[in-house]
């Protein structure tokens, strides 16, 4: 049988369950739906900027029993939440203090699609320890960490230099230019085109807008980590591949992960260090202006001097 919960908008009961991932009688307010999840166990987040590494640590966690969703992309996405992910950043981000005290408190929009988006991320999970990889959850969460406030946080950082050369998406759509730069309408910044202009700058050079991208995720990633504390956690991808059982273990165990060792022994025979540094392989004059582009974050997390 369902439990039931009283709502604080309409103070009436309401049959609910998180068995399958169905809540049933919608909720009608972010703190209803708060209240709903909070008969799952805290999810394992994973986000970063892509290009990252974070599939791999999807492939750990899966094979140590952490369920991600069964809607996912090749790179482990999850392609459930995504939708909900676009809509926060289109509308929200970066000012959530409208999502509080604005038009946003009435949102039924959102509503309806939290509750649907996760309905179909967790389809198929049964009893199991579950959460999500999705690079671009960190742009919501300020959403995600008040649905469900004991999640734990795992950000995946990479060498700006070598995500820098591995193409993604131009900034052309809105949702794009937030990832970019965090607003809507910027037609140029620091020499990178923007909008309707973003596409043809992307395909003439795309290397400095990936380390803008990447530059705007890592510090944003890290000042959120900052005040989730304690269940936040960064893994550096070459520490990674360099180091996989320490570094392995250190993840799993911060995750809650069932089956560590079972994990491990899964991945480790296709963990390599072959695309750590590639940039070197790359135009030396292309290599020194992302390196002068990202240099303040390239220096604080110690890729370069």
């Amino acid at each position: 049988m369902p439990s039931t919960c009283r709502s604080k908008a309409t103070g009436q009961s309401r049959p609910q369950r998180s068995d399958g991932g169905k809540i049933f009688s919608p909720p009608l307010t972010l703190h209803d739906l708060r209240l709903a999840f909070a008969e799952l166990p805290p999810p394992v987040v994973v986000f970063n900027k892509s290009h990252s590494g974070s599939r791999l640590v999807a492939q750990l966690l899966e094979a140590s029993g952490v369920w991600l969703g069964s809607n996912v992309n090749d790179s482990r996405d999850s392609v459930s939440l995504l939708k909900l992910v676009r809509y926060l950043v289109e509308h929200y981000y970066p000012d959530y203090d409208t999502l509080w005290h604005g038009a946003g408190a009435r949102d039924g929009a959102l509503v309806g699609l939290i509750q649907g988006a996760f309905a179909e991320h967790l389809q198929g999970r049964e009893s199991r320890a579950w959460g999500w990889k999705l690079c671009e959850t960190v742009y919501a969460l300020p959403l995600i960490d008040f649905l469900f406030p004991g999640a734990r946080y795992v950000h995946i950082i990479r060498d700006g230099r070598d995500v820098a050369f591995s193409n993604h998406v131009a900034p052309v759509e809105v949702f794009w230019q937030k990832v970019y730069v965090d607003a809507v309408g910027v037609r140029r910044w620091r020499g990178l085109l923007f909008g309707a202009m973003g596409q043809i700058g992307y395909r003439f050079d795309s290397s400095l807008y990936n380390a803008q991208h990447w530059v705007n995720s890592v510090e944003l990633g890290r000042r959120y980590g900052a005040m989730l504390r304690e269940r936040y956690l960064e893994v550096r991808y070459e520490d990674l591949c360099r180091d996989f059982d320490t570094e392995g273990r250190r993840l799993l165990a911060f995750t809650g992960a069932p089956d560590v060792e079972t994990g491990l022994a899964a991945i480790r025979p296709s963990v390599t260090t072959e695309s750590i540094g590639k940039f070197r392989r790359r135009n030396p004059l292309k290599v020194a202006a992302v390196k002068r582009y990202a240099r303040p974050l390239l220096v604080a997390l110690g890729y370069t001097d």
